[in-house]
């Protein structure tokens, strides 16, 4: 199953209901409840994944979240006070959130909050590199080891791995693939890269 931004749905509402319905479907599949895999592997903990979750924990069912880097996915890597949620979305277990142009500070506190109340099984700082389909289930190889589950649900945004140009100095300290503070680099020279919306947001945060 794929949920968010992957398959083109960038709102973090659109992002938490396609996480939701992705576990519907996952809860009526065969063979669940094994002992000797998970039902349900959920690849990423941005907004779809973090919503799955808390269905999978709803639903019954066995889960485990594998996340390369923190809570939020592509929202974590947004800049300091973006304003990252501006309409209401409805949480398994939660209910209602009824955010309105909440900052990624104030919206990453609150999952953080939900994340320790509800017991989420996030495994952090684990980079799945491989996935492959073993019949009725799929072997899934990170970092870590490997992992089986009877599911998996692709949630990893589309900023994971950023794609580089492979030009001669690009892996020295002062190249990022990221703007997190635009305040580091007041007084400073900078070179933007792109044309697209986060290429125009980053220039206009740094002027």
């Amino acid at each position: 199953f794929i949920a968010g931004e992957l398959g083109g749905m960038g709102l973090i509402r659109n992002a938490v209901e396609q996480g939701r319905q992705a576990v519907e479907s996952v809860r009526k599949l065969p063979g669940l409840g094994r002992s000797d895999r998970y039902d349900l592997a959920i690849i990423g903990a941005g907004p779809a994944g973090f919503a799955g979750a808390l269905a999978a924990k709803q639903a019954g069912l066995s889960y485990i979240v594998i996340e390369q880097d923190d809570l939020g996915g592509t929202v974590f890597k947004y800049p300091r006070g973006k304003v990252v949620m501006t309409q209401p979305a409805k949480l398994p277990i939660i209910g209602q959130v009824n955010f309105r142009e909440v900052t990624k500070e104030k919206l990453l506190e609150f999952w953080r909050g939900i994340e320790r109340e509800q017991a989420l099984n996030i495994r952090y700082r684990d980079r799945v590199e491989k996935v492959t389909a073993n019949g009725d289930g799929f072997d899934i190889v990170s970092q870590s080891g490997a992992t089986a589950s009877r599911a998996v649900l692709l949630s990893i945004g589309r900023r994971g791995t950023p794609r580089r140009l492979g030009v001669p100095g690009e892996d020295r300290k002062k190249v990022v693939y990221q703007l997190i503070d635009p305040e580091q680099y007041r007084g400073q020279h900078v070179l933007v890269v792109g044309g697209g919306d986060s290429a125009l947001e980053a220039a206009t945060s740094i002027a």
